[in-house]
Order: C-alpha cells, then sequence, then structure tokens
C-alpha cells in the first residue's frame, strides 16, 4: 500500500422525496409552522384509500400506476390523487426518477434554507424575532424505514447550534423503534429537557386502507415508553370502518392498561387527500359521529390553504 495515497471515507447518503416548508395541517399540533423531510420508501402501499370497496382490490382505481411520470420533471407536477395512497409517489419504484439522494449536511443545508426570510435570515428553528418554535417533521413514505439518518440529521442540527425543539415523527407505527433511536432518545435529545419528539401514529384499517394486521399496540408502547404521541385513524364512514375502528381503539387500549399505562388520544380523520374530497357530506358526518364517539376530529387543513398541491 502506497503511504502517500489518502483514502477519502464517502459520506453516506439517504434518498428522500421532497423537502418543504408549510404548516402542520393535521391533528394535535395543527397550524405549527413545520419544515419537512418526506424520506423514500415504504413498507405499505394503503391501495384501498378512496376506493368503493377498500377490501376488494380486483375493483380498486390506481391512477399512480397509469400515470406517465416521463411527462414530469419535479415532484411539484404530479396531480394528487383521491384514489390510494396520497404520497404514493414517496414509496413507488415509478417515481424513482423524482427522488433525492443527499448526505446529512446536505439535507440539513436544505431544511435550514427552507426556513429562511428576512425576518429569519439564518433559518433558525427557533424563530428570532418571535420566539417560537418551528417544528421538524419527518414524514413519508414511511420514515421509521430510516431511523438512523433521522438521528444523524437531529445531531447535526445540534452541532451547527441551531437545535430542533420539536420533531414530530409521522409513521404507520408497524416498525420497531431500534435500540440506537431509544438510546439517542435517552441520552441526548432529552439531555436538558426543553425538547418534545412527537409520534404521529396513524395505523391502517383494513376497511379503509386495504392493508392487513397493519394495528400493532406492541410497537406504539415502546414508541411511547419516552416521548408523547397520539393515534389518528382515517376513516370512510363504512359500516366496516367504524366497526374496525372501535376494534382497533380497544385492542390499543387494553395493552396500555394491562401495562398500567395511560393510552394515547385519539383522532380520527376523514378520508380523502384533496379539497374536494374533504368538502363533502361524508367528511361532515365521519367527523360529527367521530365526536359523539368520543374522538378528536383531524381534518387537513393545508388542503384548505394551499389546495390540492403537492409541497405545501
Amino acid at each position: 500500500m502506497n503511504d502517500n495515497v489518502i483514502e477519502f471515507k464517502k459520506e453516506k447518503t439517504y434518498r428522500y422525496s421532497e423537502i418543504f416548508y408549510s404548516f402542520q395541517g393535521e391533528a394535535e399540533l395543527a397550524g405549527k409552522p413545520t419544515v419537512w423531510l418526506r424520506f423514500f420508501g415504504c413498507n405499505l402501499e394503503c391501495n384501498g384509500f378512496g376506493q368503493k370497496d377498500p377490501a376488494n382490490p380486483d375493483t380498486y382505481i390506481l391512477p399512480y400506476k397509469d400515470f406517465d411520470v416521463s411527462t414530469v420533471e419535479k415532484l411539484e407536477d404530479l396531480p394528487v390523487w383521491n384514489y390510494g395512497c396520497d404520497s404514493s409517489y414517496s414509496w413507488s419504484a415509478k417515481y424513482k426518477k423524482l427522488v433525492h439522494d443527499d448526505t446529512v449536511k446536505g439535507i440539513c443545508d436544505k431544511l435550514t434554507d427552507q426556513m429562511r426570510s428576512l425576518s429569519n435570515p439564518d433559518g433558525q428553528f427557533l424563530h428570532p424575532v418571535t420566539y417560537q418554535d418551528t417544528q421538524l417533521a419527518f414524514t413519508g413514505g414511511e420514515p421509521m424505514l430510516y431511523q438512523t439518518a433521522m438521528i444523524e440529521i437531529v445531531r447535526e442540527f445540534i452541532r451547527r447550534g441551531n437545535p430542533p425543539h420539536t420533531v414530530t415523527v409521522e409513521t404507520n407505527a408497524t416498525q420497531p423503534i431500534t435500540e440506537e433511536l431509544n438510546k439517542f432518545l435517552f441520552q441526548e435529545f432529552y439531555d436538558g429537557g426543553g425538547n418534545r419528539w412527537h409520534w404521529a401514529m396513524s395505523p391502517k384499517l383494513y376497511f379503509t386502507s386495504g392493508e392487513k394486521m397493519a394495528v400493532k399496540p406492541e410497537i406504539m408502547y415502546d414508541y411511547l415508553d419516552c416521548c408523547s404521541g397520539i393515534v389518528k385513524f382515517v376513516c370512510d364512514g363504512s359500516d366496516d370502518s367504524w366497526f374496525e375502528l372501535e376494534q382497533s381503539r380497544y385492542k390499543i387500549q387494553k395493552y396500555f392498561q394491562e401495562k398500567n399505562v395511560a393510552a394515547p388520544e385519539f383522532w380520527v380523520m376523514p378520508v380523502g387527500a384533496t379539497k374536494d374530497a374533504q368538502e363533502t357530506d361524508q367528511t361532515s358526518k365521519i367527523a360529527m359521529e367521530a365526536m359523539k364517539m368520543g374522538y378528536n376530529v383531524a381534518t387537513r387543513n393545508h388542503c384548505y390553504v394551499f389546495g390540492n398541491v403537492i409541497g405545501k
């Protein structure tokens, strides 16, 4: 080996679909300014969303499969579909041409740029004028497939002196938390207090999403061992969907009760990825029924403000 040759280790990169700045549109933290990182890849497909019969794949209408992706150059040019997963572009191999691949430092640079403004020229999570906190949200796809990446990104921001004090992970809650992430949360993220790691858990119901056996209380319990979180069910208003939702809620509560721990809050969000889909009589009925049954109601507020667009 030539002692004069210096070997450089290539930095690891991570795949993501988009980085954007908006506000949290759903559930408990709705309205909070948020910078988003949408990872690429998911262990579920949820093709049943919006379908007439989510339990019968033979009847599915899936426009994301038929769309000619060669006609678009950037993610924002894609339509928002009411059938199937509303973010299929974040996991379907068909949309790999629109995926980004970057290092942790590159991702942090882009997240910071999204927060820059005249009153926040350095892109600080803690706004220098209002002292209000901007949330960092990891979504997907399924962000829990990228646990090491999430750790490294938050660490990099801490190293830069610009730590996010609120981090939300939007997850289907099927992927076990790793020892690495658990250790990071206990020993680093919460060190000194004041930080919040929040789980927005959205377990998928079979009679709404078409996904079987996707409600896993034991994984939710492990998530909430040291962090806050909610459970958000997407419901299409059918009798089967409501029945399964109630069964799932009971299953989760029972598991937590057996552990002598309070269960998380439960939210119900009417199915529908677009503004038009949210403004229906069925949506109103689902919301009213959810409240009468004792649930919180989540809507897609960003749809009303920004319309049917990707990246807002």
